[in-house]
């Protein structure tokens, strides 16, 4: 019969011999992830989270950042509200000047937007890195528990991650209570962050947040950043932190000089 002539089983041969052999392979990148990149060579085996990564909004793309930062989601508590709308006030009528002088950068409950410029993951065994442009700097352990001698409180927070299949879970505790949670608003005490970061598309990156911050927030607040890749983006470090400047008080956040001109003035000569 047909099924065995020996061409036939060499055929037969082959194919079982690929299919055990693209098994393996299968399995030897299923037991990769499973190591959760705790070695160089099971790092090839993770998402590719490679290059820049810039919001998908303003400044980046077309949208109203003014906007987008005056509406506050209802978890927000009424006098935290009512508090930084007053200040947005102020500062749009001038009255105070928002410039965020020498305040070093911090994570406060979520991946940073707009003008903090674009983000950057670095693989190594039993880590992951994520830097932001404006000088934050976020360290993921890939353990069960936090590294021996975690500091208590810190500017990124301590944070250990796990994978998920190809979804990067990040937990993250001991957060300054000084990290801004909105302009003006600091995070308080007891904050605790989980992420969910993985990619929507090849180009597309998706972080899922439930952040709890039981100073100034009533209930968990759920949010969702998006994120394009930008492979040809040069990663820049930018500071907006200026000393010594004499005529902003820090305290008030507010001009020390009058800067109106005198009344009797005489108006600048024409060209």
């Amino acid at each position: 019969m047909l099924r065995n002539h020996p061409m036939v089983a060499a055929c037969a041969a082959i194919v079982v011999a690929a299919g055990l052999a693209a098994g393996d392979a299968l399995a030897a990148g299923t037991n990769a992830i499973r190591s959760r990149g705790m070695t160089y060579d099971s790092l090839k085996y993770l998402p590719d989270f490679g290059g820049s990564w810039v919001p998908a909004g303003p400044p980046f793309e077309p949208g109203d950042l003014a906007a987008l930062r005056a509406t506050l989601p209802p978890e927000v508590r009424p006098e935290i509200a009512a508090r930084y709308q007053e200040g947005r006030k102020q500062i749009l009528s001038g009255a105070l000047v928002e410039r965020g002088y020498c305040e070093p950068p911090t994570f406060g409950g979520r991946l940073r937007d707009g003008a903090a410029g674009s983000l950057e993951f670095l693989f190594t065994p039993g880590r992951i890195t994520i830097a932001v442009e404006s000088g934050l700097v976020r360290r993921i352990y890939l353990r069960d528990t936090p590294p021996e001698n975690a500091l208590p409180e810190s500017r990124g927070g301590t944070s250990i991650g796990r994978w998920e299949g190809r979804t990067l879970v990040v937990e993250t505790s001991g957060l300054s209570p000084a990290a801004a949670f909105l302009p003006g608003i600091a995070l308080g005490h007891g904050a605790h962050v989980v992420e969910r970061i993985s990619l929507q598309d090849a180009n597309t990156l998706r972080v899922e947040t439930i952040t709890t911050a039981p100073e100034i927030l009533l209930a968990p607040l759920k949010s969702v950043g998006i994120y394009r890749r930008k492979r040809d983006r040069m990663f820049t470090d930018f500071d907006t932190c200026v000393q010594d400047d004499r005529s902003y008080d820090a305290k008030s956040r507010s001009e020390q000089f009058d800067a109106t001109p005198p009344s009797d003035l005489p108006p600048p000569p024409a060209h």
